[in-house]
C-alpha cells in the first residue's frame, strides 16, 4: 500500500525517483525499493514524506491512495479551466482564451500548488 501510494503521489507531481530522492535526502534506489515494497521507511522518513506531499502518515500507510490530495488539486485546476473558458474578456485582453492559454494557466496553478507544498517542507 505505501509503495503504491508513494509512486502515485510522485508521478502526480511529475517527479522522477531521483528528484524525489534529492528532496528527501535519500538515494533514488531507496525510493525504488519503497515503491516496490522491498523496503519500508523508518518513522522519521515516513513523516518527512508525508510532510513533503502534504498528506498524513496515516494516509500514506493505510489508504489505497485514492488521493484526496490529488483529487482536490485536480478539481481546483479544473475549476480554473472552467472559469477561464466561461469568462468574458479580462481587462486588456481582447479575445476569449484559447485552449492552449487555458491549459498553460491551469498548469501554472497546479505547479503553484506543488511549489507551495514543497516550500512548506
Amino acid at each position: 500500500m505505501f509503495g503504491e501510494c508513494l509512486k502515485k503521489l510522485r508521478k502526480k507531481m511529475k517527479m522522477t525517483q531521483a528528484a524525489l530522492a534529492g528532496k528527501l535526502g535519500i538515494s533514488p534506489s531507496t525510493i525504488g525499493m519503497y515503491e516496490q515494497g522491498r523496503r519500508e521507511p523508518d518513522s522519521k522518513m515516513l513523516i518527512k514524506i508525508a510532510n513533503f506531499f502534504g498528506v498524513s502518515v496515516d494516509y500514506l500507510i493505510n489508504s489505497k491512495c485514492t488521493a484526496r490530495f490529488i483529487n482536490d488539486n485536480d478539481e481546483l485546476v479544473n475549476k480554473v479551466k472552467k472559469a477561464l473558458r466561461n469568462s468574458k474578456k479580462l481587462e486588456n485582453y481582447q479575445e476569449k482564451f484559447s485552449d492552449k492559454t487555458i491549459n498553460l494557466i491551469a498548469e501554472a496553478v497546479r505547479d503553484g500548488i506543488y511549489e507551495s507544498i514543497e516550500s512548506e517542507n
